[in-house]
Order: C-alpha cells, then structure tokens, then sequence
C-alpha cells in the first residue's frame, strides 16, 4: 500500500524530497557562513590586538634609540674634554709641572686604555 502511494505520488515526493535537500543544503551553508564570520571576527580582534603590542613596541624602540643617541652625544663630549684636558696635561710647561704631573699622566693614559711609558724620567 504504500508502495502504491509513493508510485501514484512519485513526482510530488520527489519534488518534496528535492526541496528538503535544496532548503537542508541552504541552511548547512548559512551556518558555514555564521562559522567564518565568527572566525573573521577573532582574527580581526587577534590583528587589532597584535597592531597595539606592535605601536607599544615601536615607542619602545623609539625611545632606547633616543636613549642611546643621548648617550652618544655625552659620551662624544666627555670624550672631547678628556682629550682636551689631556693636551694641557701633556702640553704643560715645566714649571707648571709639578711632582704629581707623571702620576697624572699615567692615570690619564690607563683612562684611554693605554699602557704608561714607565721608563720615561720627568
């Protein structure tokens, strides 16, 4: 008997069964949509993310270079007075040469890394 119904009705459960499919098939693809805004909205979220640790970064760096040119520039200064000390030091007269003068000297060129002539009689 129900075969009977299905082969007096095929085309009309066929149709139904068509229709199931199409309208099943729509809805699997507006949950895959659902799925990837989903998954757009968290990596949209990771980028916003990711581009404030990099703008904190980036004033970071900006701030150690800045750091480090001071200290450039007050290293390239103190090294310019050393120098200039160091040629009155070495410039002196002998009168103004006193009997500190060779100790001075020494310390002078252990500051520069250099080792004092100890063989020198002033």
């Amino acid at each position: 008997m129900i075969w009977t119904l299905i082969l007096k009705y095929w085309r009309v459960i066929g149709g139904f069964l068509a229709m199931a499919a199409f309208l099943g098939w729509i809805t699997w693809q507006g949950q895959h949509i659902t799925t990837l805004k989903g998954k757009l909205a968290v990596s949209q979220a990771s980028i916003v993310s990711y581009e404030e640790s990099l703008s904190v970064l980036q004033a970071d760096t900006k701030a150690k270079i800045q750091a480090l040119e001071e200290e450039k520039n007050r290293e390239i200064e103190r090294t310019k007075t050393q120098e200039r000390l160091l040629g009155r030091i070495e410039g002196a007269s002998d009168e103004q040469n006193g009997p500190v003068a060779p100790v001075l000297r020494d310390t002078v060129e252990r500051l520069y890394g250099r080792t004092p002539d100890t063989n020198k009689s002033d």
